[in-house]
């Protein structure tokens, strides 16, 4: 990992209504995967999906939509690698 300091005049974009999208999988081909809307913060989306997680591998991505359609942006857990595999973060 790096760490650089952030400059003050880089420009940065605010979200309003952010759409969070929860993965829980108990294995390669088995999970549940949800679209959290109106949460109040992230410490919302992550009391909810750990309320939820029962041992299970936890995801939380967001959702954003640009000129190039909607990706998704993984915040927290591993990424699922093509195929349904589970690799670590």
């Amino acid at each position: 990992m790096r760490v650089e300091r952030g400059r003050p005049s880089a420009r940065s974009m605010s979200i309003a209504e952010p759409v969070y999208v929860v993965e829980l999988w108990s294995s390669r081909d088995v999970g549940e995967q949800w679209r959290l809307l109106d949460a109040e913060d992230i410490d919302d989306v992550l009391d909810w999906a750990r309320r939820r997680q029962q041992g299970r591998v936890l995801t939380v991505s967001v959702e954003h939509h640009d000129e190039y359609g909607t990706s998704v942006l993984r915040l927290l857990g591993p990424a699922r690698a093509v195929g349904g595999s589970l690799r670590s973060a």
